[in-house]
């Protein structure tokens, strides 16, 4: 294993079953604490861990069987595929062994004497189950199902709006025809609540036949949501689809027996003991039937069903979890995924995935581009389906009819729309889409609906008195002046969200005080009473909350149903006015600070760090309106893959744990929109001393706004010394200087060059200078790829380059080593060749190798270049395997720099 300057860590393994136990093990190191309170949970035992307030939530997940469920697929699947999820599963268990006692959530908590029993082999499906119970339709189905009661059918399509409260991301696809690259682009950001560390992991892997790069869900082995290979990669949205049956069913009890009344069918139960930290302890029911299982009730409703009268009769909730197409294949993408060459690899790797509901886009380096839907739901299939044009999954409703008949809460379409906007509008401007141009979308903090939504607010909300609603709320008393003071800031506000925006702070200020008068002065005020659920569903189902995410279908079709939107707009304003007069807010980014949610509150936070956004822009740092301006969720990762070069994958996470010396934690970076360079990064060689190269260079994102780190392809000229005296010479030889390439100043005398015949195995044959002089500029912003050239007292005698293998595609073909450095050499055509230069020249390149920290020199000629492959013999190098590389078949060839002095 390995670490990047940044602490990601690299997993080199002989094959799959070995990455896998080596992704346990660093998960266990890196998220200790973490993975135990996934386990914890996904056995029903998390209050153990964190005390009585997870007893709802394991009471939850016994009800819903997710460690049966787990345990039976885990049956189910294939022997390959037990064997992977066995050996991530030794890995957490033998990592946990050593970390438990010095972790620091353990010592805060006082749990350094509880022992962590290994995890089993099924464990990781478990966790992923039960981190995925409430990610599905189940919440949104409850939350409809308390409008209804509460207010009517009526309100179900206003209070629905499309929003989203468990998890959302964007997910945009650029055809190579729209790529400044030429190839695919791919970008995503999952935006999830963020607890401890968050849900994704970065990791790479490696084995002698695969190379990738992805964010890991943490507990599961694989990166099955983002990841690539050399040659393809992926991304997923929730697909917003129905994943649940929910249905209320009557009971009678009959000599002391809970029945269904409609069928007699005679319910399923058990008892159960939870306990939590402390000693508390709880009896619980777990009750089933054939139409599903019993979802918990509130304590009273719980007392009903334990009480058992004979001849009563009550009403429970029974939840039935759309099937599994093939157990035997819920988690073989996690697997299969990792060897994926194409876009259809993708698609038939995820064709079997059953929890949660993906929707799923693919590209590969040949052009290819891919959509399906995977998952359990209730409605018809989506198979596979070619991408045309520029894509953007938003967690929209799509618009094909029957798809749309399979979704729930898909998320409003401004997100979708606003990335559209951006995108097409890179093209029109630079005539392709950049990674600069994916990035700055995904930090997009523009809400451009809501001024419009102002001006129809205030139209009539002037500083002269409005009717008053049927129910009083007592607006604020303000002066009509600082009423239009406020009034006027926001309808001279952009919309803009900017973490520097104080407008931003009035407008959401403003807007919280508009839900709170919609709460206290019209119907919408049922909704601030008890959810008629445990605890761990008010997340879900507060009213307050949902009312805010919906406050802009309510300003819209609220009138209809009686309420008087343009009342609640003037009584917010004047209490905005009276309590921040003059409209003076700190900036946003004050006031919508973030830090990443603890697993138990006792547990100290980490420094909260300022965010611009919010719920329906891009960068979608959502709140709760109407519940303060604190994030609810964030961008739990951002990802970028280009598909011309594996080395051009860029991610971040919010992490507040600085993995790495020199670093800090990543959530700072991401708050400021950097990016980290991905790299299955092993520990390089170099050309030279300077600091910064090599072992010791950053992976920030050079181009992307990305932390420090050296930039540019070789920094100063090294000196490698005189050449030798032939022997009818007395003096030393020329003076030999690696000079680093001026893209600008060299273009045209390495045009030349490369243009003769004699070079044509370069690669270059037939470009023009222009080309010639991009690529160089492109290896001179590289933090891993340097070109010099190489002077004799100064005159260009040819060019040298080298590359760091774990961010070049030769790297995906064997196992990199530490100190590995590859290299290129060109010799220029010269009148009058001075004997033994080559050999004199390779010395001398060899020695600053190796004293610069190399320890094996790599190259890979082509196959038929005869000379070059016979001059690696003669110079010490021993042959590898041919490989298969961009545009030509390559002989690998190795020299280890340490013996060479002594075999010379």
């Amino acid at each position: 294993m390995w670490r990047d300057p940044s602490g990601v860590p690299h997993v080199q393994a002989d094959d799959l079953t070995a990455l896998a136990h080596g992704h346990g093990y660093v998960t266990g190191l890196d998220r200790a604490w973490h993975v135990e309170v996934l386990r914890h949970r996904a056995e029903g035992r998390s209050a153990e861990l964190v005390g009585p307030d997870g007893l709802d939530g394991d009471h939850l997940t016994l009800a819903a069987d997710v460690p049966g469920t787990a345990r039976r697929w885990w049956d189910a699947a294939s022997a390959r595929d037990r064997e992977f999820f066995a050996a991530y599963a030794r890995g957490i268990s033998e990592a946990l062994a050593e970390t438990w006692p010095g972790t620091r959530e353990v010592r805060e908590l006082g749990l350094t004497e509880r022992p962590v029993r290994p995890w089993d082999p099924w464990t990781p499906m478990a966790v992923h189950l039960d981190a995925h119970l409430l990610t599905g339709s189940l919440p949104e189905q409850l939350w409809r199902r308390r409008v209804r009661r509460e207010l009517g059918d009526a309100w179900v399509p206003v209070l629905d709006a499309e929003s989203p409260a468990a998890a959302g991301s964007n997910a945009w696809l650029v055809p190579g025809e729209l790529s400044a690259s030429g190839a695919p682009l791919l970008a995503a950001d999952p935006h999830r609540v963020v607890e401890e560390s968050g849900p994704y992991q970065p990791v790479c892997f490696s084995t002698p036949n695969v190379r990738v790069r992805g964010l890991a869900l943490v507990g599961l082995p694989g990166v099955p949501h983002f990841g690539r290979t050399e040659s393809a990669a992926w991304a997923i949205t929730a697909a917003m689809t129905v994943t649940e049956r929910v249905v209320d069913l009557e009971l009678e009890n009959r000599q002391g027996a809970w029945h269904v009344a409609a069928t007699g069918e005679r319910l399923e139960h058990r008892s159960v003991v939870l306990r939590a930290r402390g000693g508390v302890e709880r009896a619980c029911s777990l009750r089933s039937c054939a139409a599903g299982f019993v979802l918990p009730g509130t304590p009273a409703a719980e007392a009903v069903l334990d009480a058992a009268v004979p001849r009563s009769t009550t009403t429970v909730t029974v939840v039935s979890p759309a099937p599994a197409a093939d157990p035997a294949r819920a988690f073989s993408a996690c697997r299969e995924l990792l060897s994926a060459r194409t876009a259809d690899d993708v698609m038939e790797a995820v064709s079997g995935w059953a929890v949660p509901c993906n929707d799923v886009v693919a590209a590969d380096r040949d052009g290819a581009c891919r959509h399906t839907v995977t998952g359990s739901f209730l409605g018809a299939a989506e198979p596979p389906r070619p991408l045309h044009g520029i894509t953007v999954r938003a967690n929209q409703r799509p618009s094909d009819p029957e798809a749309s008949a399979a979704r729930l809460a898909c998320a409003p379409p401004h997100r979708a729309r606003r990335a559209i906007h951006l995108l097409d509008a890179a093209v029109a401007e630079h005539g392709a889409v950049r990674h600069e141009d994916l990035l700055a979308a995904q930090l997009d903090t523009a809400a451009p609906h809501w001024p419009v939504l102002l001006r129809e607010l205030f139209a009539d909300t002037t500083s002269k008195a409005v009717s008053e609603p049927d129910v009083l709320s007592d607006p604020a008393d303000a002066s009509s002046e600082a009423v239009d003071v406020v009034r006027a800031a926001l309808l001279d506000w952009d919309g803009s969200m900017a973490a520097g925006s104080r407008a931003a702070s009035l407008f959401a200020v403003w807007r919280d005080a508009f839900v709170d008068e919609l709460m206290r002065s019209t119907p919408l005020s049922v909704l601030s009473g008890p959810t008629g659920l445990p605890a761990v569903w008010d997340p879900f189902l507060h009213g307050p909350g949902r009312v805010g995410l919906a406050v802009e279908n309510i300003v819209r079709r609220g009138p209809a149903l009686g309420v008087d939107v343009h009342w609640c707009a003037r009584a917010a304003l004047e209490r905005v006015a009276l309590e921040h007069p003059g409209a003076a807010l700190p900036p946003w980014g004050t006031l919508h600070a973030f830090t990443p949610w603890r697993s138990d509150p006792a547990l100290s936070a980490a420094d909260p760090v300022p965010v611009g956004g919010d719920t329906d822009c891009l960068l979608a740092a959502g709140t709760l309106p109407g519940t303060g301006p604190a994030c609810v969720r964030v961008p739990a990762a951002r990802v970028l893959w280009d598909l011309a070069d594996p080395a051009a994958s860029w991610w971040i996470t919010p992490d507040p744990v600085a993995r790495s010396e020199s670093t800090e934690p990543p959530l700072h970076r991401w708050s400021r929109g950097e990016m980290d360079h991905a790299l299955p990064w092993v520990p390089a060689g170099s050309v030279a001393m300077a600091s910064g190269a090599g072992l010791t260079r950053s992976a920030g994102s050079e181009g992307l706004g990305g932390s420090g780190g050296s930039t540019g392809s070789a920094g100063k000229s090294i000196n490698l010394g005189a050449l030798p005296p032939l022997s009818d010479e007395s003096a030393p030889g020329p003076r030999v200087v690696l000079r680093p390439v001026e893209p600008t100043r060299d273009a045209a005398v390495i045009h030349a060059w490369v243009s003769e015949p004699r070079a044509r195995f370069w690669g270059m044959t037939g470009w023009t200078r222009e080309q010639v002089c991009e690529v160089y500029e492109y290896l001179d912003a590289s933090p891993t790829h340097h070109a010099w050239l190489l002077e004799l007292d100064g005159t260009s005698m040819g060019i040298f380059q080298s590359y760091e293998p774990h961010a070049d595609p030769v790297g995906a073909t064997y196992r990199v080593e530490p100190g590995d450095l590859g290299v290129h050499v060109l010799l220029a055509p010269v009148r009058t060749r001075r004997p033994g230069l080559t050999g004199a020249l390779g010395r001398l390149i060899i020695a600053q190798l190796a004293r610069c920290g190399t320890r094996r020199i790599v190259a890979e000629p082509d196959v038929s270049n005869d000379r070059a492959v016979a001059r690696l013999i003669a110079t010490g190098f021993e042959l590898g395997p041919t490989i298969r590389l961009p545009g030509k078949t390559g002989q690998l060839a190795f020299l280890r720099v340490d013996g060479f002095a002594e075999s010379r």
